[in-house]
């Protein structure tokens, strides 16, 4: 895990209301096993392979995002996506999920277009 990626969690927030809360389950309770799962793996394994992925944030933060944030399916797609772009001949850069915790606090810093250079700090 790199420094930075401990954010609180995109999940959709719990509405006020019997009804609402009803709902808000039914909605998230499909994608929390992925949920929990990516958790895991990211204090259990991902420390293993220590600082290798050429994105921000790291592909099992981005797995995570995606799943909070979109759901089982899109997530699961977005997450394979992703990992088949991580990959030695690409030149990395920053990759927010949209609607993320990361992507906002990235807007607030650096603005809606975000870093210059693809958030790269050198050339490869």
């Amino acid at each position: 895990m790199r420094a930075g990626e401990e954010t609180e969690s995109s999940l959709p927030a719990r509405p006020e209301g019997r009804g609402a809360r009803i709902r808000h389950v039914l909605r998230v309770a499909p994608r929390m096993p992925f949920v929990w799962f990516m958790r895991a793996y990211r204090v259990v394994i991902s420390p293993l392979y220590g600082d290798v992925c050429r994105y921000y944030p790291s592909c099992s933060k981005y797995a995570l995002d995606a799943f909070e944030v979109h759901g089982a399916v899109r997530g699961t797609g977005m997450a394979a996506w992703r990992v088949l772009r991580c990959n030695p001949f690409t030149s990395g850069g920053v990759d927010h999920v949209r609607g993320s915790v990361l992507e906002r606090r990235s807007a607030e810093i650096w603005g809606q277009d975000g870093p210059g250079n693809n958030g790269r700090m050198y050339k490869r």
